[in-house]
């Protein structure tokens, strides 16, 4: 179990239309459910916001919050909120200084040999998830965070590689015995 440090909540995030916002404040009142993107044009990231679409409604009914953040700009923000019409909040850290506080990862050339990376592609491209235009940094990966009031941070998935999300059953089985454990 982490603990999110002071000045990693302290850290700003933008909402979509630039204003900023205190990421310790997504999580003071109720645990939340992390979502850390790796840019709003990620083929990988929009099967990731399809598939927590699903849960959603059970994952609000435990009580917990979801935020999702990305690393473009407002405008990108603003243009991923509009095209998929996701009903959480959607911010934007163009700096990724959340990611590297987070641990969030970047990998290197040799992920193109990795034949996850491939599996992963052939994944997505079969439910119909096209890749858009790059919208921030296409090296960051990104991550799933489960973190409580306090900044106690019980899971935390950091990707290898493109396309490494966890399921939304291992996410729903993490907030239940997040949750049992608190209680």
């Amino acid at each position: 179990m982490e603990q999110v440090e002071v000045q990693v909540a302290n850290l700003t995030i933008l909402t979509p239309a630039g204003e900023p916002v205190r990421l310790g404040s997504l999580w003071a009142e109720r645990p939340l459910l992390l979502v850390l993107m790796r840019h709003f044009g990620c083929i990988f990231c929009k099967e990731h916001i399809a598939r927590l679409r699903e849960v959603l409604p059970e994952v609000r009914a435990m009580g917990v919050d979801v935020a999702v953040i990305g690393n473009g700009t407002p405008f990108m923000a603003q243009a991923f909120v509009e095209d998929y019409a996701f009903d959480v909040p959607v911010f934007t850290n163009p700096e990724r200084d959340v990611y590297q506080a987070l641990g969030a990862k970047r990998p290197s050339w040799a992920f193109i040999l990795n034949p996850r990376f491939y599996m992963n592609s052939l994944r997505v491209l079969s439910k119909g998830h096209r890749q858009g235009k790059t919208q921030g940094d296409k090296a960051q990966l990104g991550g799933v965070f489960i973190v409580l009031p306090g900044g106690v941070m019980p899971y935390a998935h950091r990707s290898e590689i493109a396309g490494d999300i966890p399921g939304n059953d291992r996410v729903l089985r993490e907030l239940r015995g997040v949750l049992a454990a608190s209680r």
